[in-house]
């Protein structure tokens, strides 16, 4: 039988973390039109109706700062391609400078998004949540999303997410990419299992 071993609650003592986080970019501009570029990896879908979509930020961040500011944002998904850039870019001066990532308009917002990652997502501000010791969860509802054609086009389902290639925090200095894909079901059992798309959504919110 498993032993089970009690860790510690500070989540950046989590060594091997039981909770990863996909890394995104979140893309947000101030009053004045300066815009930003932060990395987070605490990042979820909220709930399927607008659909709103969230991310962790503490209120001094210039994040938090430039969405109150505005009421919009932009979370850009990257690849692993841009995981040692988006390392770096807490500890450097002019993030876009250093990253060497290059900024399309948004098209439903007025923030710019980053050419070099797969997807993007354009929100608008729903709320903020604040917890304890000025941290926050921004809740958008998302406007306008926009995938790259090189991970729709593959006829194959694992080959759409082989050529995203989104990559996930797993503790301090550690990322990682997703790796290969596979049904969660074999095919003969999925042939023969009345699965469909309504009872997958109906399940996915209590799993």
């Amino acid at each position: 039988m498993p032993v089970f071993r009690e860790i510690s609650l500070d989540k950046w003592q989590w060594s091997p973390s039981p909770l990863l986080g996909q890394v995104v970019l979140v893309t947000s501009r101030d009053g004045d039109g300066a815009t930003d570029v932060a990395p987070k990896s605490w990042v979820t879908i909220m709930a399927m109706t607008g659909p709103r979509i969230g991310f962790g930020c503490t209120l001094e961040h210039r994040t938090a700062r430039n969405v109150q500011a505005t009421g919009e944002f932009a979370i850009n998904i990257p690849d692993e391609s841009l995981a040692q850039a988006i390392w770096r870019m807490p500890d450097v001066a002019d993030r876009w400078k250093d990253s060497h990532v290059t900024t399309i308009p948004g098209v439903t917002v007025g923030v710019p998004l980053i050419e070099q990652c797969f997807a993007h997502i354009e929100c608008r501000l729903d709320r903020i949540i604040e917890f304890e010791q000025q941290e926050i969860f921004i809740v958008g509802i998302v406007q306008r999303i926009a995938v790259d054609e090189r991970a729709l086009t593959p006829s194959e389902i694992a080959d759409r997410y082989a050529a995203a290639r989104p990559i996930f925090f797993l503790e301090d200095g550690w990322l990682a990419p997703l790796g290969p894909a596979h049904q969660a079901l074999s095919a003969s059992v999925a042939a023969s299992t009345p699965i469909g798309p309504s009872s997958i959504r109906r399940s996915s919110n209590h799993v």
